[in-house]
């Protein structure tokens, strides 16, 4: 049980770590100097609302389908 508490999440890179502008989401430009080999096709996928910008939620499954993986520190 105190494991549990104590846990890391099993994704720590979150909108924050991306955003430049402050705005409290990604765009393809930010989420390009993280993941400079991102296509805008990928990007795009992992904008499911089409609104072209990711925002927590959408990182968060990118994230956890494997469509994004968390960068290398």
């Amino acid at each position: 049980m105190m494991a549990a508490l104590i846990a890391a999440p099993a994704f720590a890179l979150t909108v924050s770590d991306v955003d430049t502008d402050g705005d409290s989401l990604i765009s393809f430009t930010e989420m390009a100097v993280m993941y400079p080999e991102l296509t805008e096709e990928a990007f795009g996928a992992v904008d499911t609302s089409g609104d072209t910008l990711v925002d927590e939620a959408e990182l968060a499954a990118a994230l956890e389908s494997g469509m994004i993986e968390e960068p290398a520190e």
